[in-house]
């Protein structure tokens, strides 16, 4: 989508936060409770698929990090190479984090063994 834009579209709320998080707080709440929103998508996913909650949380800010991050570099050297680098970190993040709820805190897996 960034490509096809010419690297002009991307999350207009990250740029507001990133404008108003010192200086507007009703504005700072407004875009923290849509990333929030954002983030419990993701970990209702993945705590559906078998991670802990725990585990889910700490996985959709990964993902929503690398996702932000991967935008912001991409736009800047107008270069997708950053969102291909990013999708593949969310999936290796997503598949450990998975893997992790597979064990329990003994290290064996669920049934004990």
């Amino acid at each position: 989508m960034l490509e096809s834009t010419d690297y002009e579209d991307a999350c207009p709320i990250a740029t507001i936060a990133l404008e108003v998080a010192n200086n507007d707080e009703l504005m700072r709440k407004a875009a923290a409770a849509a990333f929030e929103s954002w983030l419990e998508v993701l970990e209702e996913r993945f705590t559906t698929a078998g991670m802990t909650s725990e585990r889910a949380r700490e996985v959709a800010v990964e993902i929503f990090c690398l996702i932000e991050g991967a935008v912001l570099l991409s736009r800047t050297t107008r270069s997708a190479l950053p969102l291909h680098t990013a999708g593949r970190a969310a999936t290796n993040a997503v598949a450990a984090g998975l893997a992790a709820g597979r064990y329990d805190r003994s290290g064996r897996g669920g049934d004990g063994n």
